[in-house]
Formats: C-alpha cells, sequence, structure tokens
C-alpha cells in the first residue's frame, strides 16, 4: 500500500497543464460523462515510463529511501496504472448519446368529443371492506360539472367547463368512474427530531411506502367508453408530527378539528398506525394522493390545455467527431424553438441514414447501440409532432430492438407511446375542430376543489361493487385492444425482434485483454431456465464471463471456442456436471462454479495450469471427491468448499 501511494504521489506530482471545467446536459442514455482533463492513454503511459525511469530516491514515504526490492514493486504498480488507464480510457471514450432540450407551445385536444364535455359524472368505485362511506365522503361520489352561469360554451373556442365548476343534479354527458384497486403496504421507515425548545424530547413519525392503484373508464352515459388508463404512481404516506384534520358528521352536514398527531415513542407510532383510526387515516390519506394523479391525468384527456412541452434531441459524443449529427440537432431545436415542424424534414432524412449503420459488437464503433437508440427516439418524437403516426410507430418499434429489459430507455419509449397513442386518438375525435388564434383561452376548471367541497354535500354516495376493480380493468384491455388495432399503436406496442447478437453486443464490456459479458436474473429474466445461449460462443475475445443465476442447467460440450476465458462465474445454475471440454480453456484462471448440485469435477481442469482459484461451495461434493480434486490441482490451486 504504501508502494502504491508513493508511486500514485509521483503522478500526481507530475507538472501537467490545467483545464476549465465545462458543463454539458447528457440524457439518461449517457452512462459515463468524460471529463475533458481526463489524461490519455499516451500521456499517462508517458507519466509512467517517466516516473520508472527516476532514481529510487526520489519515490520517499517517511523519509526513508526505496530499497532495490521497493524499486521493483514501484516499477509493478507503474504497470498497472498503464493497464487501468488504458481500460479507464477505452471506456469513456466509448461512443454515446448526448442532448440538448428546449420547450415548444402545444394545445393538447381531448381525447374524447370536445361537444360533449359540458357535464362530468364523477363515481367513485371501492370495496367496503377496505374503505366505507364515512372514510370517503370528503373524496369522492356522483360529481357533475357544470359553469356557473349553466351556459353551454359552443361559442368559446378553447373549450372548458369554466374556471368555476359548481354541482348540479342534471344527468352527466360525460362519465368517469374511477375504481380502487388492492392497497400494498411497504415496511415503514421510523424518523425523529427534537422538539422545538427541548432538545432531549423527541417526537417520532413514520414515512410509509404504499401502492394504491386506480383505473379510470371515461365514457358516454350510455356506456360507449371513449378513454382508459390505470394510475399506479408509488405514494410514500407519512404518519406522525403534523397537523391532520378531522371530519365528524352531524345532522345536516360536517364539522372539522385540525390537530398535532405527536408521537413520543417509535412504538407509539406503530400502535397507532395499525389501529383502525391510524388505517383509515392512512387510507384516506393514500386516496387523497392518488386520487390528485388521477385528477391531473383526466384533464389532460377531457379538456384543452395550453402550455410548454420539453423536447430532447440526441447527437452524439465520444472518440469521434459528429458534425452531422449536431447540425441536425441544432436544426431540429430550431424548428421546435418556433414551431415549425416542417423544418424536421432534413433532420429526419440524416437521423434514418445514421441509424442504419450501427455496430452492435465494437464500442469503439461511430454508431454503437446507444447512439442508435437517440437517434431512433428523435425520429419517433419528430414524426408524432408532424402528425405521422405510422413512421412514429415504426420508430418506436425500431428503437424497442436496441432497449434492453430493465432500463430507462424502455420508460422513455413507453412515454412516447403513450403520446402517440393520445394525440391519434385527439384527432380522431376532435380533428375538424378548429381554434382561433385570437381566442382567449379560460383555463381548466379546478376539479381537485370540487371533489374536496363535496365533503361538504350530504348527499355524496359511493357505488360499490362486488369488483368494480376488475370490471373496469377487464374494460380497459377490450377497449384497449380494439383502439389500436389496425392501427400505428398496434405495431408500436410490439417490439421488434431482438437477436441474441444484438443483445449480448450491447452487454459487452471493455476489459484488459478483451472483453467482459454479464448476464442478469433480473435484466434479462426471458432468458433464465433457458438454454445456454450459442451465441455468446461466437465472441472470440471474451475474457470475463459472468451467468450467475441464469439457471441453465448444463455449459455447452463446445464451451472451449472461448479460448481467451480467463474467468467464468457460473454459480445457481442447477449444474450437476461440467463439460470435459473446460479443460481446453487452457487461459483459465478463475472458476466460481458455487450453490449448484455438482458432485465433482473433471479431470481434464487439470490441463488448465493457469488455473489458480476453484469455488466449489454449496455443492454437495464428497469429502472423497473433494480431496482428489485438491490433489489433481496441487497446492498451486485454492480450492473453496465448505
Amino acid at each position: 500500500m504504501r508502494l502504491f501511494h508513493s508511486a500514485t504521489c509521483s503522478l500526481l506530482s507530475t507538472p501537467r497543464a490545467t483545464s476549465a471545467k465545462t458543463t454539458s446536459h447528457n440524457s439518461p442514455l449517457i452512462k459515463k460523462n468524460r471529463n475533458p482533463a481526463t489524461p490519455s492513454v499516451f500521456s499517462v503511459s508517458m507519466l509512467a515510463i517517466t516516473a520508472a525511469k527516476v532514481q529510487p530516491e526520489c519515490f520517499i514515504w517517511s523519509n526513508c529511501k526505496c530499497t532495490e526490492f521497493q524499486e521493483m514493486s514501484i516499477r509493478i504498480s507503474l504497470v498497472f496504472v498503464f493497464l487501468f488507464s488504458l481500460v479507464f480510457t477505452s471506456v469513456v471514450s466509448a461512443q454515446r448519446s448526448s442532448s440538448k432540450s428546449t420547450k415548444i407551445e402545444v394545445v393538447q385536444f381531448p381525447t374524447i368529443p370536445a361537444d360533449a364535455a359540458y357535464r362530468i359524472g364523477f363515481q367513485l368505485h371501492a370495496d367496503d371492506a377496505f374503505f366505507n362511506l364515512e372514510d370517503l365522503r370528503r373524496y369522492g361520489g356522483n360529481m357533475d360539472l357544470l359553469k356557473s352561469s349553466g351556459e353551454r360554451l359552443s361559442g368559446m373556442k378553447y373549450f372548458t367547463v369554466g374556471q368555476e365548476a359548481e354541482v348540479v343534479d342534471v344527468g352527466p354527458t360525460v362519465q368517469v368512474d374511477v375504481a380502487i384497486g388492492p392497497e400494498r403496504q411497504g415496511a415503514p421507515k421510523m424518523s425523529s427530531e427534537a422538539v422545538k425548545g427541548s432538545e432531549e424530547t423527541l417526537t417520532h413519525w413514520a414515512n410509509v411506502p404504499c401502492r394504491l392503484p386506480m383505473r379510470v373508464r371515461i365514457a358516454s352515459p350510455e356506456g360507449e367508453v371513449w378513454d382508459a388508463f390505470e394510475i399506479d404512481e408509488p405514494l410514500n404516506i407519512r404518519y406522525g408530527n403534523e397537523k391532520i384534520s378531522t371530519i365528524e358528521s352531524r345532522p345536516g352536514g360536517f364539522t372539522y378539528s385540525k390537530s398535532s398527531l405527536k408521537f413520543s415513542s417509535e412504538a407509539a407510532v406503530m400502535e397507532k398506525l395499525q389501529s383502525p383510526e391510524g388505517a383509515r387515516f392512512f387510507r384516506r390519506k393514500a386516496v387523497l394522493l392518488q386520487l390528485s394523479n388521477v385528477i391531473d391525468e383526466l384533464e389532460t384527456r377531457i379538456f384543452f390545455l395550453e402550455g410548454k412541452v420539453s423536447v430532447e434531441v440526441y447527437s452524439a459524443k465520444g472518440k469521434h467527431e459528429y458534425p452531422e449529427l449536431d447540425a441536425a440537432r441544432d436544426v431540429a431545436l430550431e424548428s421546435y424553438d418556433n414551431n415549425y415542424f416542417d423544418g424536421l424534414s432534413s433532420p429526419i432524412d440524416t437521423w434514418g441514414e445514421w441509424a442504419a449503420k450501427v455496430d452492435f459488437t465494437d464500442k469503439r464503433a461511430k454508431v454503437t447501440r446507444a447512439v442508435a437508440l437517440g437517434l431512433y427516439l428523435n425520429l419517433a418524437q419528430a414524426h408524432l409532432y408532424r402528425n405521422e403516426f405510422d413512421a412514429c410507430a415504426q420508430a418506436i418499434s425500431d428503437a424497442r430492438a436496441l432497449v434492453l429489459p430493465g432500463g430507462e430507455e424502455a420508460a422513455l419509449l413507453n412515454d412516447i407511446q403513450s403520446r402517440l397513442m393520445k394525440r391519434r386518438r385527439a384527432l380522431d375525435a376532435n380533428g375538424t375542430f378548429e381554434m382561433a388564434l385570437e381566442a382567449e383561452h379560460e383555463k381548466a376548471p379546478d376539479i381537485k376543489n370540487v371533489v374536496g367541497k363535496r365533503s361538504q354535500n350530504k348527499d355524496v354516495r359511493m357505488v360499490m361493487p362486488e369488483d368494480r376493480f376488475g370490471e373496469i380493468g377487464r374494460e380497459i384491455a377490450a377497449w384497449e385492444a380494439d383502439a389500436v388495432a389496425d392501427s400505428p399503436e398496434a405495431a408500436a406496442s410490439q417490439a421488434s425482434e431482438v437477436t441474441m447478437a444484438q443483445r449480448l453486443g450491447g452487454r459487452l464490456e471493455q476489459t484488459v485483454g478483451g472483453m467482459m459479458l454479464r448476464l442478469n436474473p433480473l435484466l434479462d429474466p426471458d432468458l433464465v431456465g433457458d438454454d445456454f445461449p450459442a451465441e455468446i460462443l461466437d465472441i472470440p475475445n471474451l475474457v470475463y464471463l459472468d451467468i450467475s443465476g441464469m439457471k441453465f442447467g448444463a455449459l455447452p460440450e463446445s464451451i472451449d471456442r472461448l479460448s481467451m476465458l480467463q474467468t467464468l462465474v457460473a454459480s445457481r445454475n442447477d449444474l450437476v456436471a461440467l463439460p470435459e471440454s473446460l479443460g481446453n480453456l487452457t487461459r483459465l484462471k478463475k472458476l466460481f462454479v458455487n450453490k449448484n448440485d455438482l458432485t465433482g469435477l473433471p479431470n481434464s481442469l487439470a490441463m488448465c495450469m493457469e488455473l489458480k482459484t476453484v469455488d466449489l461451495k454449496g455443492n454437495p461434493v464428497p469429502a472423497d471427491e473433494l480431496d482428489r480434486i485438491q490433489q489433481m490441482f496441487g497446492e498451486g490451486v485454492k480450492v473453496k468448499s465448505d
């Protein structure tokens, strides 16, 4: 450690030019940012060589001069520094997407017929075993909204039900059904803080993660479904150390009282939270928070909304230069800034040409998977705003072929696809609607406020069918299937076939002397329990392979095609035997096969002269077989066993 520290200090003490710190906006697609001051392989190598030629007296630790042994150790350390710099520089110089963003003014049309949305019936459905009427009285019921004056807003170009909505006793023209699903609570996380004015007295509270899905159907009074969706945003409910409102019924109405909810211990918090009163409070709060999310989404689907939308436009960065992509990005940003979507034609052509050049196997290729994915996202978004729905759907489908399971990229695609569906349905429902540019726009009604005011209406009632959540779920599924039939969304919802070579190419990482590949049961659930992917054997420079937990059941006999392999991690794969061909991997240094069903090892492994570690823990290997294995390898191989 001292020697490494000395060598490192010597390198750090070498004079070098400094660089001003620069900042840029990078998209979530960027996995690593390259510091402008990052040294190149050449510079680090020269530093290492120069330092190695310096007299050992230059390396000082606690005023002690280095011995010949120390000098040799230093030189070895410098070699490792060089190798690390080689790997590090290759990683940070890999090609990746980068982006710049802008905001555009858009008017969002409703996904239902605008001429129908002037009275909205709002029904909240819940299982009475979960909520009762008192619990939900302040959050919902049969709610009809109308402009205060009662006039139909036919003369307005920007449609809304008015700035002031009120409850009326007239049948709805749009029926909204919200069904509450099953609650799922996580483990409470306790917190505490000192009470104001006393450092010794603490107040405690719990933060409880929670899921409370709600399914929503928007339909005509006759039952024709116009739109449907589900909201299941994760919630975090705070219980304790806060002011709360308590509702109490009385003849002719309700009364409210406010009090502080404080606890002197964690045990008191849990006791109260698990009581019927605490459960009601928790559920009321969960309903309020999730219903707020539902209403936000409803406003986008029922009313004309005007606002700014952020748009990300991707280029590329890395070892290569991308002047064409940078120019296309700048043209696109200017087009978005001016709401001139015809100006996107040229960038669309450029992005399509470059995306077709993707190379899945070479991390230093000009167009890698990450670069191509950013270009397809550009295409999907540009076609969306040009109302070119078929082309948008195709770009989404092409992008899905590049997305690895479980990443942020999949969420970005889902968002674009959702916007595609909304935009097409909105134009289908209101394509002939004309909006005067000079019209004064009213705000959408404050539905949240109306929902809250219904708490004071004694006529509120709650619909409690046996399983309205499941019923609406089936209606949503049927409606969505019909809505996307023979439409661009049908193609977009189906991922293009991703070849195993593409997937593996996207997973390869650079390491010293070759490539590294890791498969993960969380990221590759579709491969768990399947056969060992034969495409792995087509990676000739693979030096590190990790297939832990993939449950492949067996390694192929042809695994010796991986002639460069140095480390094999095959833990938790239900292996009962290893192939004899494993002994042909003469470069193999480490073998991890712990937690399988092995009762022994093939004799051919004795041919792996560079083998240093074999992990057999968690395998039913008999004691006599362990002795034989240890004798076969000799003292040069460390065999780990139970």
